[in-house]
């Protein structure tokens, strides 16, 4: 068991490619659709995986142009999700940028990444192939998938409960510096500044997605 007190996930990615839909679907089981920020949101929940509540902190970079990589996050974050959308073939040659950033700034510790194509419900606009995405995958050793905001909670579920499995193994663990860096982000918001103070209550009670086996 690791003995972080959290696991700090950092999800990069063109804009417009569904980053926060799919962090908002893993949280609440919500489709929120298009959704565009300026900032970045840190969102704070806990996860039951394998039958052991973990506090996981999700951080949503939203506020640079696509030009701008984001070592600071990378530096803060346990492990990486990556997100392309199938439809936008720019947003996947971005995401090489990104996974490169990624392994050029935690080398040489392990550091548990995802690649994801999203919105592989629009296959009549699609830009990138499965096979793109995985060879991209191999050529940086990380876990690819394709998933869609809109279709599938499960999917994305798994997914996101399969990273936070591997913070918790012991190559991870065996990687880890002597002390731990600082949280450098101090950027908090809550979900209730998305949907209204109203359906708050209801966000809240489902900030608890199971990764059980």
């Amino acid at each position: 068991m690791t003995n972080l007190t959290s696991v700090r996930v950092v999800v990069l990615g063109s804009k417009h490619v569904g980053k926060t839909a799919l962090i908002v679907r893993f949280l609440t089981q919500r489709y929120i659709g298009e959704y565009h920020s300026n900032i970045d949101w840190l969102y704070k929940h806990s996860v039951t995986c394998d039958d052991s509540v973990r506090e996981v902190e999700i951080l949503d970079i939203s506020r640079w142009s696509d030009d701008f990589l984001p070592t600071d996050g990378v530096q803060w974050a346990d492990a990486c999700v990556v997100i392309y959308s199938i439809c936008d073939r720019k947003s996947f040659i971005k995401a090489h940028d990104y996974l490169d950033v990624i392994y050029r700034t935690k080398a040489p510790h392990y550091t548990p990444v995802v690649l994801l194509g999203n919105k592989r419900d629009l296959e009549l606009g699609r830009q990138v192939s499965f096979e793109d995405g995985s060879g991209l995958s191999t050529q940086y050793g990380c876990d690819f998938d394709e998933v869609s905001a809109a279709d599938n909670y499960v999917r994305v579920n798994e997914t996101f409960c399969n990273l936070i499995r591997r913070v918790r193994t012991p190559q991870f663990q065996q990687s880890l510096p002597r002390q731990r860096k600082r949280s450098i982000m101090t950027v908090t918001k809550m979900l209730s500044a998305m949907f209204g103070k109203h359906s708050n209550k209801n966000v809240t009670k489902n900030m608890q997605p199971s990764c059980s086996l």
